[in-house]
């Protein structure tokens, strides 16, 4: 069994459904997809099939389903969201992953640098980096590669998924090829800022978590004043700030509870941390200057997959520096669950583009990023993808 690549529920083997979308029949709105997707949706014709109980021998779902009403061949969907299955969907396995944190924590952009990363990678591994659907790369053309790579700015922020054309109501979904003998697919879902900062607790649509395999949650250190002022001359002054980054865990921590998701917690945006090794007569000078810590080299794309002692070196340093930047409350919420519920969670440090930003410029130098594929090495290692 795999999941949907929008509310990643699992889809059962039993339960199989397509949706007409010829244009030709007439469509209504559809209450269970809106509430999945967060605005109004309509849908045409629907079609369910069961499993067969008791199953013939060798018995399958027809590989096409043609609509009573305007006899064109339906396209098979996600019985709970309606959402389109690319195709060969169901006899992969899809690795499922949320994107999380406050506003202005650059998860756009980290986004954006991971997909590229990610191509290394499997190159390495001997296999390709292929969008899964035509959405997928349409989007990260538009949105990601556009800004960054061929106009030399930071990604625009991600609207609340409220907003009809926000292009996380359409998730990345990108094969990788066959490892283990297995198709493998991976999906990421980005979330607004402001979505995760509203305490509504009704918010339907953010349900995907509960279901994610992993979730990225990205904490940016210039939250911190002292951070700040420390780099007021050392770094470009930054477009704005985020809301408490200890509140919009909790209510991650809240969205997946109960769920099978682990938690990658990113110190982003880390060329800053970095700079800090030239505030001299600085406490934090010194902590940054220490040239056997693991958060000031990068592992090549080349090395293996997931190099576990390096990670658990990783995550103790990066432990540290949270509680340094006041932000322990973080990690004692993962630590000591109010809920009682043992959480798998690891710590990272990473800079997507290797300098900071001159207002939405990207640094002369471009985009050299540090320690990008480590969350996600880590949580297809934890899934038991790599090795």
């Amino acid at each position: 069994m795999t999941r949907c690549p929008h509310c990643f529920h699992t889809l059962s083997d039993d339960l199989f459904a397509w949706v007409c979308r010829s244009g030709s029949c007439q469509t209504k709105p559809d209450p269970q997809a809106s509430a999945l997707h967060g605005t109004p949706v309509s849908t045409g014709p629907l079609i369910r099939i069961r499993r067969p109980n008791p199953s013939p021998k060798g018995w399958a779902p027809p590989e096409r389903v043609e609509c009573s009403a305007c006899h064109i061949s339906r396209v098979e969907a996600c019985p709970d969201c309606r959402f389109d299955l690319p195709r060969g969907w169901r006899a992969g396995q899809a690795t499922c992953i949320a994107m999380a944190g406050a506003r202005v924590t650059g998860k756009t952009v980290y986004l954006g640098v991971l997909v590229k990363q990610l191509a290394q990678l499997a190159a390495e591994l001997d296999t390709t980096l292929e969008p899964a659907t035509i959405q997928t790369r349409l989007t990260y053309e538009k949105v990601y590669e556009k800004a960054l790579f061929e106009e030399r700015r930071i990604a625009l922020p991600t609207p609340m998924a409220t907003v009809m054309d926000a292009p996380q109501r359409q998730s990345l979904i990108y094969s990788i090829g066959v490892i283990k003998g297995v198709r493998r697919f991976l999906v990421f879902r980005d979330v607004a800022g402001e979505d995760l900062e509203n305490d509504e607790a009704d918010q339907p649509h953010l349900s995907f978590f509960q279901h994610a395999d992993g979730v990225i949650f990205m904490f940016d250190p210039l939250r911190v004043p002292e951070v700040r002022d420390h780099l007021r001359d050392l770094v470009p002054e930054q477009l704005g700030h985020g809301g408490d980054p200890h509140a919009v865990l909790n209510k991650v921590l809240r969205l997946v509870s109960g769920g099978p998701a682990a938690i990658a917690v990113v110190l982003s945006k880390f060329d800053a941390m970095q700079a800090l090794r030239s505030v001299s007569g600085s406490e934090w000078s010194r902590v940054m200057s220490n040239a056997g810590a693991a958060f000031l080299r990068d592992e090549q794309v080349t090395d293996a997959p997931y190099n576990e002692s390096e990670g658990q070196l990783l995550h103790l340093e990066v432990r540290s520096l949270l509680f340094r930047l006041g932000a322990g409350p973080i990690a004692t919420s993962l630590e000591r669950p109010h809920t009682g519920q043992s959480i798998t969670h690891r710590f990272f440090a990473v800079s997507a583009l290797g300098e900071p930003t001159e207002g939405e410029a990207l640094h002369a130098r471009g985009i050299t990023p540090f320690r990008c594929l480590d969350p996600l090495r880590w949580l297809l290692w934890d899934q038991g993808v790599l090795a």
